[in-house]
């Protein structure tokens, strides 16, 4: 890059809607070289760069404000660039190829007669198709799954703890030069959940043998699945019974949403075949959902009625006796992007096998008790649901890499002999009046409740105050004392201060230097 004459300017807005920064200048790369170019004139000219995927993010680590910024568009940067299979069956793809592209492009690759199921997949991953794999390791993304039979691997951690190694931008010298990293090197400790830290150019991840699965939604009694026994239909046999879960509780409704994605072998009759067939809610157009988050938030004593509409419509799309089957990369991938935007309060707990049922119910018991409160006092802030999904922790004995180091910042690194990860959600509309209160109210109980036992998603809302997410003190000193042990790694291999952005400036407990 020769002069930032040569860039365009765009508008970047996320995925909740709550952050949209204007007059952004943005470059878009081809080639590595093109990308190591722009970070070199970034660092001679006081500029810092963020690569930039679907920007399917809640949180301002990568965007807060476009003084003195250079997004990297990656959309040009995609694609499968070598797959191996010994020692390990390992897939190397560009970072800005999408969770969908990527898993399309392991399906068709010869597994020699691993499985039943064509090519490869990973244990477990998002639901969501247009993510990048750059965006998604950078804040230890994960999908519902644990480990059920001996003959599986033990994976089904955060997708961060899949990768073998990477290519990466850093400092070398006065300048910036391309590096390879293995997993066995202690630096990639701290960039294999790096909070956009680092820049990634290329991933190389651990596959397995893709499967089939099959899917069916329920709608059970509420009192069971999150009652305080692991009694049948409760989460947590739910979770042993069939692997990969997810439950939707909407406000002031019996019956969550829960559904379920089985392994099982090739079924002979109709199969889904791309992703988003399988879908739990209708789609909504941006100008709808606009309207409707505004009207909610001017008339929140809509909110129970909205929630029985929800539950309804969501009997007509996904009814309990309807069953799909197909490979895994086309049922799990469900979330469209034309949906209600929301904002989430999201936690990982960390709990024994055997205590996943007793943690699950004291946070829906607490969900359920501080909804009844606020409507008694006539305010109703959450009107889309409490989310749960399980998997197990990140182990990275199990990837097969000798000396494999752990992602120190994946929420999904295991706590205290941890074995099983609760990803929660609290989710709401942006605008929601006295929504940040009852956020604040919630986490603050959160940490009261599993004291040594959370992590926030990165991605999403935490450190909540009446001013807004990302605000409240005691979390954000705990947050600080968590990465000081990586501050040094990322400022070594970023001797400018050209990666990163204000939030994650002020979680160093310093300015940019």
């Amino acid at each position: 890059m020769k002069d930032i004459d040569d860039l365009q300017r765009r508008t970047y807005e996320n995925w909740s809607q709550m952050i949209s920064v204007e007059d952004v200048l943005t470059a878009t790369p081809t080639t590595d070289d093109e990308a190591l170019d722009i970070v070199r004139w970034a660092a001679q000219h006081g500029y810092r760069v963020r690569p930039v995927g679907a920007f399917h993010t809640w949180s301002p680590l990568a965007f807060e404000d476009a003084k003195n910024v250079i997004a990297i568009d990656q959309s040009q940067m995609t694609g499968l660039l070598d797959f191996t299979y010994a020692p390990l069956p390992a897939a190397t793809f560009r970072a800005g190829t999408t969770l969908a592209e990527a898993l399309k492009a392991l399906e068709n690759i010869d597994n020699r007669g691993a499985s039943d199921a064509p090519g490869w997949s990973w244990p477990d991953f998002p639901g969501v198709p247009d993510v990048s794999l750059g965006g998604m390791l950078a804040i230890g993304a994960h999908g519902a799954g644990v480990r059920q039979r001996a003959d599986q691997s033990d994976l089904y951690g955060t997708m961060s703890n899949l990768v073998l190694g990477f290519r990466a931008i850093v400092s070398d010298g006065d300048s910036y030069a391309i590096r390879e990293f293995r997993r066995d090197e202690p630096a990639a400790a701290a960039l294999l959940v790096h909070l956009g830290a680092a820049y990634l150019l290329s991933v190389t991840m651990r596959v397995v043998p893709n499967c089939f699965v099959g899917r069916r939604v329920e709608y059970p009694n509420w009192q069971v699945v999150y009652g305080p026994t692991a009694q049948a239909g409760s989460m947590q046999a739910l979770v042993e019974e069939h692997g990969r879960v997810q439950a939707l509780w909407f406000p002031f409704t019996e019956t969550p949403v829960v559904q379920h994605f089985t392994e099982e072998p090739y079924i002979e009759g109709p199969r889904v075949t791309e992703p988003l067939t399988v879908r739990l809610s209708p789609d909504l157009p941006e100008a709808f959902t606009g309207l409707f988050t505004k009207s909610l938030s001017l008339l929140p004593w809509l909110t129970p009625l909205v929630e029985r509409a929800v539950l309804a419509e969501m009997r007509h799309i996904s009814p309990p006796d309807q069953q799909w089957h197909g490979t895994s990369g086309n049922m799990l991938l469900y979330v469209q992007h034309d949906t209600l935007r929301v904002v989430s309060l999201a936690y990982a707990v960390h709990v024994r096998r055997e205590g996943v049922q007793e943690a699950i119910h004291a946070l829906a018991e607490q969900f359920d008790r501080m909804l009844h409160e606020y409507a008694h006092a006539g305010h109703d802030p959450i009107n889309s649901c409490l989310e749960m999904r399980v998997t197990d922790v990140d182990r990275e004995e199990a990837l097969g890499m000798p000396g494999a180091v752990p992602a120190m910042l994946s929420p999904g690194l295991p706590i205290n002999g941890s074995e099983r990860v609760i990803w929660f959600d609290v989710v709401t509309t942006p605008s929601m009046p006295m929504a940040w209160q009852f956020y604040a109210e919630f986490e603050a109980w959160l940490w009261q409740r599993f004291p040594g036992s959370l992590r926030p998603e990165w991605s999403k809302a935490w450190a909540v105050s009446l001013d807004g997410p990302w605000t409240e003190a005691s979390v954000l000193s705990w947050v600080r004392e968590e990465i000081q042990p990586m501050v040094e790694i990322w400022d070594g291999l970023d001797n400018r201060g050209v990666f990163g952005s204000p939030l994650l400036d002020r979680l160093k407990g310093r300015r940019r230097r």
